[in-house]
């Protein structure tokens, strides 16, 4: 029978033992296509009222009708390195909004096949993708892929029935098909289901086609199906044969009338009961920001030598010159360096810096007010809907790029990034700032700025500490991708499932246990006088009116002496309470980073180095044999960590140890170009030896700038890697990639590394 060319059993079952589970299909699928199939009607017969009753029902089980396909199901195989039945079902059920949001921002038009003879027709993959760039046999149209509905130039045609068809065009396309890059993303591209507002009520519903166009868009249709197309009419059926224009010409018929797209595009202002209000622009931006974080660039690619568009702060040649134009950072407004330069002059303006004030007057003049506006101007350069991923430096060839998987604290910064930038060549953490814009206004340091002011100074001191290495491009501070776009709640579940019972390590419990009873320390020391003065009556009876004055003032001498500490008395009480922050990425975030920067995650913490090894696919085999001597050798080397900031930032500036930064770069570029077969034991050898060299000869470089700086005692450092067969793939972080990623380019996460840290000569 024909019809059974369209059935495909089993395609959603899955089976454990003899047990056949269909819920699935029955659940999932017969709710979608029972409220899908009443949204289609109304969608063809233009009734406005059941289109607006079924408006999302309609565009989830649009969404539904592209991911559920056995094409569609090859594609979501195709993104994963393995994946079960069962686990093919789960990311699935996931992935099936994922286009809903650009659909519903696009110009929405239903053409009619009434007048013409031919009608549309059928095709096992009913959702079809249009871009006039990529015609069948291209790279973006190899089996199961299509063009990626971000671009400007995809348009997603639809039949509806054998007379309507919706076509969805994104809006800026629409306006001037013949000036825009049709290969470049829209602006402001989102999956995943981001939240957006739209009229239901805007459509298109004037063209009324002739056999040509229909046969034109039957073509395109045909194109893109998996094996099988159906039609009422057998001639119907060969539209290639019919249709024979260039294929960048069939856009045309596609096409909206200009004269109707004043329903698409302006603002959108809400105002809520509680005095709230939304804002939105024609792509779904909710802030102006984008307007005054542009940057205006020169026609044309810069000079070689000279800075890099992107901002990086390299230059162009050693930096995006070899990057295919659509994977580059964006150059149209101000990168990751950018903001953050930005950032670090605003606070020294805000602080008094600039004025003459040194670290002693910032502590002792914080008001609530400086507070307030370092947050605020923290939230005006990473505003809610900022596209993170379009300003993430790519991966580089020439670059070994770590990722701290840890907390970022002013107190170790020293020891776990800063000094292993002798080693590697840039280091990726996170921003250690709250975003206010995510949180509550209880909460908020913009609405309760007293609040924050002991976590503003910590922050402060670890901004001015790294900013000339952020100035330098070796530091890339990171606001934390769960700050935009509702990624939060996605991967606070994602490790709520993952996460379970934690078993804290006893040495990262000792670790915790130091920073806390630093805190407070400093807390006790900052207290007022008279609540000072009492706790030490209180705990020291016997003590003598002046010996209680004599340590009185040596407390406060010595709280002075902290360069983290507040010098100004809060009140007691909840009024003066403080809260604190603790910034890390955590593991999903980490991986998803690693593959969309091409950097190696390394910890200093064992629960996060436990997690690596048994929530991704290294659980599934350890290091392979002929990897084991490079293992070895790495773990007998002694890393050498002068503990000062400012002397290992002038040893990078010198150029000493590179020759351990290039070998790094090789072993990174070695073990991610494996591709699942055995590197020949001559390159690892060649590995080994050259690392060997390059451990000698940094033991001589250290040896000669050794400081003798008391307060800033030398450090030894351990590494240990881990260079899994299957490496440290997860399947929520392919779906991270998939609907926030955004980009052909990831890297598979090869290698990560332990570092350990124990006092030198040990």
């Amino acid at each position: 029978m024909p019809a059974n060319c369209f059935v495909a059993e089993d395609l959603y079952t899955t089976r454990f033992g003899n047990v056949i589970n269909d819920e699935v299909e029955r659940y999932l699928f017969g709710t979608i296509d029972r409220l899908g199939a009443i949204a289609v009607r109304a969608f063809a017969s233009g009734d406005m009222a059941g289109i607006h009753e079924s408006f999302q029902q309609f565009f989830s089980y649009l969404d539904a009708q592209k991911v559920r396909t056995p094409k569609g199901l090859d594609w979501i195989k195709s993104k994963y390195p393995l994946l079960t039945q069962l686990d093919l079902m789960i990311e699935m059920q996931a992935l099936r909004q994922m286009h809903c949001t650009m659909w519903v921002e696009s110009v929405r038009e239903i053409v009619s096949a009434e007048e013409s003879n031919i009608k549309f027709i059928v095709t096992d993959h009913p959702v079809t993708i249009y871009n006039p760039a990529y015609p069948p046999g291209s790279s973006e149209c190899i089996y199961p892929e299509d063009p990626s509905t971000e671009l400007k130039g995809s348009q997603t045609v639809f039949p509806l029935d054998a007379n309507h068809c919706l076509i969805l065009t994104n809006f800026e396309y629409a306006k001037e098909p013949g000036n825009v890059d049709v290969r470049s993303p829209r602006t402001h591209a989102r999956y995943g289901g981001y939240p957006t507002l739209t009229r239901t009520d805007a459509f298109i519903r004037t063209r009324k086609l002739t056999n040509q166009e229909v046969t034109g868009i039957n073509r395109i249709l045909k194109a893109r199906a998996r094996k099988y197309v159906a039609a009422s009419d057998k001639a119907w059926l060969e539209p290639d044969k019919v249709s024979v224009e260039p294929w960048e010409h069939l856009g045309k018929i596609l096409l909206p009338p200009s004269n109707e797209l004043w329903h698409f595009g302006g603002e959108i202002y809400v105002g809520y009961k509680d005095g709230s209000t939304h804002y939105q622009d024609p792509f779904g931006r909710t802030t102006n920001s984008h307007k005054y974080l542009s940057k205006k660039r020169r026609p044309g690619p810069p000079d070689r030598n000279a800075p890099c568009g992107c901002g990086s702060g390299q230059r162009y040649r050693t930096c995006c010159e070899k990057i295919p134009l659509v994977e580059r950072p964006s150059w149209e407004v101000y990168g990751i360096r950018e903001r953050n330069l930005m950032f670090c002059r605003a606070v020294q303006d805000i602080l008094g810096f600039d004025s003459g004030k040194n670290w002693e007057d910032i502590r002792r003049e914080l008001s609530d007010d400086k507070v307030k506006r370092i947050h605020e101007t923290y939230e005006s350069l990473w505003p809610r809907d900022t596209d993170l991923v379009a300003l993430l430096p790519r991966p580089a060839a020439g670059t070994f790029r770590g990722l701290y998987l840890g907390i970022v604290d002013p107190r170790t910064i020293n020891l776990n990034v800063t000094g292993w930038l002798s080693y590697f060549d840039q280091i990726v953490i996170p921003n250690p700032f709250i975003n206010a814009g995510n949180v509550k206004p209880n909460y908020s340091p913009t609405h309760k700025p007293a609040q924050y002011k002991n976590q503003t100074i910590k922050n402060v001191y670890l901004l001015m500490m790294l900013e000339p290495y952020i100035d330098a491009g070796l530091v890339h501070l990171l606001p934390d991708p769960a700050d935009f776009g509702g990624l939060m709640h996605l991967v606070m579940d994602m490790a709520e499932e993952r996460v379970g019972k934690v078993e804290i390590d006893d040495k990262d419990m000792e670790r915790f246990r130091y920073l806390q009873k630093d805190e407070l320390k400093r807390a006790t020391l900052g207290m007022p006088s008279d609540a000072l003065r009492g706790l030490i009556q209180r705990t020291s009876p016997e003590m003598s009116t002046e010996e209680l004055e004599q340590i009185m003032l040596y407390m406060k001498e010595q709280n002075k002496l902290d360069p983290l500490a507040l010098l100004q008395e809060l009140p007691p009480g909840e009024e003066g309470a403080q809260l604190q922050t603790i910034k890390g990425f955590n593991l999903e975030v980490s991986l998803f980073l690693a593959k969309l920067m091409g950097a190696t995650i390394y910890t200093d913490t064992r629960v996060h180095w436990q997690h690596l090894h048994a929530h991704t696919s290294a659980r599934h085999g350890t290091t392979p044999p002929e990897w084991i001597p490079l293992v070895e050798k790495v773990r007998s080397a002694h890393f050498m960590l002068s503990g000062n900031p400012v002397t290992d930032f002038e040893h990078r500036l010198t150029g000493h140890f590179g020759g351990m930064r290039a070998t790094w770069r090789k072993i990174a570029a070695s073990i991610g170009a494996k591709s699942g077969k055995p590197v020949p034991k001559r390159i690892i050898k060649e590995l080994v030896k050259e690392f060997d060299t390059a451990e000698h000869r940094m033991c001589r470089e250290w040896k000669a700038i050794a400081s003798t700086d008391a307060s800033y005692p030398p450090v030894q450092g351990r590494v240990e890697l881990s260079i899994p067969e299957q490496g440290f793939e997860r399947a929520t972080v392919q779906r991270l990639l998939l609907t926030y990623g955004r980009t052909k380019r990831v890297v598979k996460t090869s290698m990560a590394m332990f570092i350990e840290l124990a006092a030198a000569g040990q």
